[in-house]
Order: C-alpha cells, then sequence, then structure tokens
C-alpha cells in the first residue's frame, strides 16, 4: 500500500538524473510517479532550489507536487506557502563579508522570497561571468531564472526576506577542497546558520533550515507518520535528511562515498523506486542495499 506514503527527492542530480534536456523528466520516471500519485501518495520535492523548479516539476507531471526549498527555509503545501524562514540581515552580511576576506568567492547567490536567483556583478570576473554564461546555457531546460545586478542584491539583502546564500568555492580540486574546509570554519564562527558544502559551492540557509527540518515540518503540519516516507538524495546537503530517515534513505549511486555512508540503500536512477514501493511486480531496478 502506497496510501498516504510521501517520496521526498532531492532534484539536481537525482529526480534529474541523467539530466536530459529535451525531455526533462524521462519518461519512466513520470510514469512512475504518476501511479504513485494515483494510488494516494504524495510526492514532494526537497531541493537547494527556490519555488521555481519545483512549480515547473509539478506542471510536467501533471499533479500535486508539494516542495521543501532553499533546503528548508521554506515549505509549500498544496500550492500555498505554510512555512518561510528568513535570515537575519546583520547575520547574512557579516558572512558575505567573512567569506570575500578568506576566498573571494567567484560568484555570490541569494535565494529570495521576491526573486528565485540574484547575483552580484561587483568584484565578478569577466572571465567567471564568461563560464557561468556558458554553463548556463547549456542547463537548457533545468535553468532556474536569475537577476545579475547589484543594485537588486542590495535592495534583497536590506527587505531581509533572503532564504538562501551560495557561495561558489571554484571549479579545480584545490578550491573544491578549500571549500570543503571553509565550511567547517564557517559552521563554528557562525552558529547562527547552516552550511552545507557541496562541492563548487557552499550553502548558507538560516539556522534550523535543513532538508529534514523542513520534511518534519510538512509532516508535522499534514499529521503524516515519520515512517511513511522515503528519502532520496546523492549531495552533502541531503545528508540531514538521510540521518532524519535512516532506514528509508536512499543515496544516488554516483553519490560522493562520504555521501552515500549516511544512507541505508544506493539506487542507479529515480525510478528503481518502483521496485521498493511495488515489491511484487516484475522490475528493471538495481536497488540494493549498501554496505
Amino acid at each position: 500500500m502506497v496510501k498516504n506514503r510521501v517520496i521526498a527527492t532531492d532534484l539536481d542530480g537525482t529526480f534529474f538524473y541523467p539530466k536530459t534536456v529535451i525531455n526533462f523528466i524521462p519518461k519512466r520516471t513520470r510514469k512512475f510517479v504518476k501511479r504513485f500519485m494515483d494510488d494516494g501518495g504524495r510526492f514532494m520535492v526537497v531541493t537547494s532550489r527556490g519555488p521555481y523548479m519545483g512549480r515547473k516539476v509539478a506542471k510536467r507531471i501533471g499533479g500535486n507536487v508539494d516542495i521543501v526549498g532553499s533546503n528548508g527555509a521554506f515549505v509549500i503545501c498544496n500550492g500555498e506557502f505554510i512555512r518561510e524562514t528568513f535570515f537575519e540581515k546583520e547575520v547574512l552580511k557579516e558572512i558575505i563579508d567573512y567569506v570575500r576576506a578568506e576566498i573571494d568567492p567567484g560568484l555570490i547567490i541569494l535565494t529570495t522570497h521576491d526573486q528565485n536567483q540574484v547575483f552580484t556583478r561587483t568584484m565578478v570576473s569577466k572571465w567567471t561571468n564568461f563560464m557561468y554564461m556558458v554553463y548556463y546555457f547549456f542547463q537548457g531546460v533545468y535553468r532556474d531564472p536569475f537577476v545579475r545586478s547589484d543594485k537588486v542584491f542590495c535592495n534583497e539583502l536590506e527587505k531581509g526576506q533572503v532564504y538562501k546564500l551560495m557561495f561558489l568555492n571554484g571549479l579545480s580540486k584545490k578550491k573544491k577542497e578549500k571549500g570543503r574546509i571553509l565550511n567547517e570554519e564557517l559552521k563554528k564562527k557562525f552558529p547562527q546558520a547552516e552550511f552545507s558544502w557541496v562541492g563548487e559551492f557552499i550553502e548558507v540557509t538560516p539556522k534550523g533550515c535543513t532538508k529534514s527540518n523542513g520534511i518534519n515540518f510538512y509532516l508535522d503540519y499534514n499529521g503524516l507518520s515519520k515512517d511513511n516516507v522515503l528519502v532520496i538524495g546523492d549531495s552533502g546537503n541531503d545528508i540531514s535528511m538521510f540521518d532524519a530517515f535512516k532506514e528509508q534513505s536512499y543515496c544516488m549511486e554516483h553519490g560522493p562515498k562520504s555521501v552515500k555512508a549516511h544512507a541505508s540503500h544506493t539506487i542507479r536512477r529515480f525510478y528503481d523506486l518502483e521496485e521498493v514501493l511495488y515489491p511484487s511486480e516484475d522490475s528493471k531496478s538495481t536497488a540494493k542495499e549498501s554496505r
């Protein structure tokens, strides 16, 4: 029985893996999710992204998709915000100043209530701008809308409605490692915020805003049991939900070893969960126990 069960999935590297810029969501994945929802299951996107992409997924699937976004800083249920948590302005500014002094990040990005993403222009090299625009172009259907403006960036800081802050550490192995070390330093220096290292980026959210806390808020709001939830992800910001929902945690096989160590199971593709939820039927899934 899948009625009242909840699939809570990360997007990039998980639900969107592998990315197909033409189809957006593979047919087999859409078919599985539609079947699950028709049988009374709840499908929830749990992402570091803002509201835009979750709503786009809902439109493509053709049903109600709830959203835990910006790593738990907001929760949308039945199309309505049921939770929003914002940074304290002074804390946010202090973190930005500290990181600029430590690593001179290639990009600084805000996700806010009014802007899906807003980038600074100051202290961003022409090479970084060019490379990001190339990257953005090749994202195709997975692109999030953004504004690149110092004025808008500063206005959003002053409004005090920022869900998430993100820094680009760099693309090289050396810079990624430096970002990992800085992430641990930031956790100690700024206990007023949550920090996640995801390779090229450090993601920052207000205190208490993690994917696991967002899911738990959603469950309490809807009177659902924690035992009904399957969580799926692939990167550092998914660890909190792996730890919180240990028995029903699934990490993508391509995820880093350090992340897979927190999950109880691994899967190759998102739709491999069909075998887990409909075990009596023949499937080509490769879901398996982690070691």
